[in-house]
């Protein structure tokens, strides 16, 4: 299985085989854009995937413009890319509705919790089982022990073999200390200059909140002993699902597929 992240809560998931499910695309529209652009291509061919899966409604989760099938691995009549996928939800919350999709290829279990913010609920974690990896987002706020706790508790109860963070971006040209001021300054700019066409755009303050998120995630990652990938992509192997210990292997993306929009 093959890994790539897009960019935000967006992951194209590429079984054994090439075929691809694709979560949470987001909306490339001006007023919608959070300063990236979803991909036209992949691999030097026009973008397509056999399976969307979004989470919830928003512009930054939900897109799907006509053509991704047409341009997809081809498949046959009566044939099953994805066997035994057993595609199954959890309803999640963070202030709106949230669907958790959790899925297998390659005989792993993975799910997906897009915007979650809060501690699953006994329920949740029941239906949710014991999934191989989680894709999660730290939370959207400077560093809060509160919040955090929550994230440790999540991972914690699901036990998961891979940690992957989500929700954010990573342009070309930021900057490679972890230090937030750093940060901060540099997707400022950033929005400023990629993101201004949002009709949610006020100021130079506007969208941080993905600075959070990034901070919080190289925090996490730390605290988790992860791994920084500088590609784009994860092939997940069996050495990698190897426990050697009770805490998960995490992995935080510093590259993305999507490009900034100017």
């Amino acid at each position: 299985m093959r890994i790539s992240f897009i960019g935000l809560s967006s992951f194209l998931i590429e079984n054994n085989q090439g075929y691809r499910i694709l979560i949470d695309p987001f909306n490339n529209a001006p007023e919608w854009s959070l300063g990236v652009s979803f991909p036209d291509e992949f691999e030097d061919k026009p973008f397509g995937a056999n399976l969307v899966l979004m989470s919830e409604p928003d512009a930054d989760h939900a897109y799907a413009p006509g053509g991704w099938l047409q341009e997809a691995p081809p498949t046959k009549p009566d044939s099953n890319p994805f066997p035994n996928l057993n595609l199954r939800v959890i309803y999640e919350f963070n202030g709106d509705l949230n669907i958790a999709w959790h899925y297998s290829v390659d005989g792993i279990r993975l799910a997906h919790f897009a915007d979650n913010a809060y501690l699953l609920t006994q329920e949740q974690l029941q239906e949710m089982g014991k999934p191989d990896i989680i894709f999660i987002s730290p939370p959207k706020e400077p560093w809060n022990e509160n919040s955090i706790v929550a994230i440790r508790k999540n991972i914690q109860a699901l036990s998961p073999k891979i940690v992957i963070w989500s929700h954010h971006i990573v342009p070309k040209g930021m900057p490679e200390s972890d230090n937030p001021e750093d940060l901060r300054n540099f997707f400022r700019i950033f929005f400023k200059d990629n993101a201004a066409t949002n009709k949610a755009y006020k100021g130079e303050d506007s969208f941080i909140e993905l600075c959070y998120i990034l901070e919080n995630a190289i925090a996490l990652n730390k605290e988790y002993s992860g791994i920084v990938l500088n590609d784009t992509f994860l092939t997940v192997e069996s050495e990698l699902l190897t426990q050697s210990s009770n805490n998960p292997k995490a992995i935080l993306f510093r590259s993305m597929l999507a490009k900034p929009k100017n």
